[in-house]
């Protein structure tokens, strides 16, 4: 049985991280998974936030993800609600790719 649980108030998105790179991922609209999250599904819908947590779970049993978990948006931004999830969204799990090597 399932852990993950959403407060239920405003619109929330799953995240995790990916088991093999480690990098920040978010479940799309779609129900796979993203780096980009622009790409982020973000959903007050009680039957999508059900479908998310089979994902996660399902996904998180397959070793595909670790640490799945839904988190709040912020309804007039559409960003994570929290600093922690925001810093997420562009720190140091992000794969920077060509940007490190023009420095």
């Amino acid at each position: 049985m399932s852990t993950l649980k959403h407060k239920g108030k405003g619109p929330q998105s799953m995240t995790a991280n990916e088991l093999r790179e480690g990098y920040s991922v978010w479940l799309t609209p779609d129900l796979t998974w993203s780096t980009d999250y622009q790409n982020a599904l973000k959903t007050e819908d009680a039957e999508l936030i059900e479908q998310m947590r089979v994902v996660a779970d399902r996904d998180t049993e397959a070793n595909e993800v670790v640490a799945a978990y839904f988190i709040d948006i912020d309804p007039e931004t559409g960003l994570p609600a929290r600093y922690r999830e925001r810093f997420r969204v562009t720190g140091p799990s992000k794969d920077l790719g060509e940007e490190i090597k023009k420095v």
